[in-house]
């Protein structure tokens, strides 16, 4: 049996839960794998900075914006996770630092063991932080090469009465914004109070992004006024997990569930990532398998719809043998590079690891196609599902090429 037809069995198997299924041990829990690899996004700020604010403005949930959606991991401390079924995302809130008796010293050290990037959220008109300094400060000794990206909100505060934001938006996060006209003196010099209060912080330069998220009835359009330099900074620092959120948000093309299910199949992406780069040589097919027909339940789920083993053959039939049967090819002849001892196992892991997460993502992008005209009653026409199918592929291996190993993020 050819590798080809070895992938769409194995997925079928798990699917359809025949025993026995291959790689169905070595697979586990797609949600307990997908938050082992998820990048943890630590939110750290005082009581009222909004930290809250920011989640939902970045995740687009409602559940975020009333305190809902997180799940507890201490008594002060929460993940939300984003997708909720495979995280690509995680991001950890604690309880606000200088709440009156409140000892952040315990959860302040459970949750550096837990993360990879630091979101540092400040009111600019607030400019007492030594809280949050001295565990940044602390946190940095450790960790001199984490990424810390410092979210300066509520900006309005500071303005003159009538005043609106300048459009457009005039902030570089630089020694700039200190001399910029557009911006009223007294905000100038809080933003930059706040940013020499992090002179003394070792390791690479926090970056500063000035934003203010508000309610319409407030009066400051926008409504969410520095969200797109907040994302192009968080895309910088964590590029796979924030460029499949943003596309999300940001994708008018596809219909509207297909672009709530990217993080979604980013998710299962990067746990399939993690199977392609096991060093046995043809273990990783099987993982892949899991992953991949986990993600397609999941969708279908997303779709209100069902896969039957007669549908699964329609949907692998539009696939087609020509970028899949060359992508196995490679993906196989990777594989048994692996029987060459260090060297080979090496390279072909990470080789391969870059193309189960691409190959995830293609075929769920073409799922996306087929399920969405079969929850119209339709047919998906078989040059379409092969389009999203080949534009999937390509948008993977690109983004796989351009993530940060976790290793690296963890060290």
């Amino acid at each position: 049996m050819g590798l080809l037809d070895r992938l769409w069995k194995a997925i079928s198997e798990t699917l359809f839960g025949s025993a026995g299924a291959p790689g169905a041990e070595a697979t586990g829990s797609a949600y307990e794998r997908a938050q082992s690899h998820a990048l943890v996004v630590w939110l750290l700020g005082k009581t009222g900075a909004g930290k809250t604010a920011i989640v939902a403005a970045l995740t687009g949930d409602a559940r975020a914006e009333v305190g809902q959606g997180f799940e507890p991991c201490t008594r002060t401390a929460s993940f939300y996770n984003v997708p909720a079924e495979a995280p690509l995302l995680r991001f950890l809130d604690t309880r606000g630092l200088g709440e009156v008796d409140y000892d952040s010293t315990e959860d302040m050290s459970w949750c550096e063991q837990q993360s990879h990037l630091l979101l540092v959220v400040m009111q600019v008109a607030d400019p007492v932080q030594h809280q949050v300094l001295r565990v940044l400060q602390a946190v940095r000794s450790r960790h001199r090469d984490w990424p810390i990206v410092v979210a300066q909100t509520g900006l309005h505060r500071l303005y003159a009465r009538g005043m609106q934001h300048p459009i457009p938006y005039p902030y570089s996060g630089g020694q700039d914004d200190e001399t910029q006209a557009l911006v009223p003196h007294a905000l100038r010099q809080a933003l930059a109070y706040q940013r020499k209060q992090f002179d003394k912080l070792p390791g690479t330069r926090p970056h500063f992004v000035p934003v203010d998220f508000t309610l319409p009835e407030d009066g400051f359009p926008p409504s969410d006024f520095g969200l797109e330099m907040l994302w192009r900074v968080l895309e910088e620092v964590g590029p796979i997990a924030f460029e499949a959120l943003r596309l999300a948000q940001s994708d008018v093309e596809s219909d509207r569930i297909r672009a709530k299910a990217r993080p979604l199949i980013y998710g299962y992406g990067t746990v399939a990532a993690g199977a392609g780069a096991v060093p046995i040589p043809m273990v990783g097919v099987g993982g892949i398998a899991g992953m991949i027909a986990m993600m397609l339940r999941t969708l279908a789920i997303r779709y209100q719809s069902a896969w039957t083993p007669r549908t699964f053959g329609e949907f692998s039939g539009a696939i087609g043998g020509g970028a899949l049967f060359w992508w196995m090819l490679r993906y196989g002849l990777r594989e048994l590079l692996k029987l060459v001892p260090v060297v080979g196992t090496a390279a072909a892991g990470a080789l391969n690891a870059a193309a189960a997460f691409a190959v995830t993502v293609a075929i769920g992008e073409a799922a996306c196609v087929w399920l969405a005209y079969r929850h119209r009653g339709l047919t998906a026409p078989d040059e379409e599902v092969r389009r999203a199918f080949a534009g999937g592929l390509a948008a993977g291996l690109r983004r796989a090429k351009d993530q940060t190993p976790h290793s690296e993020q963890r060290a």
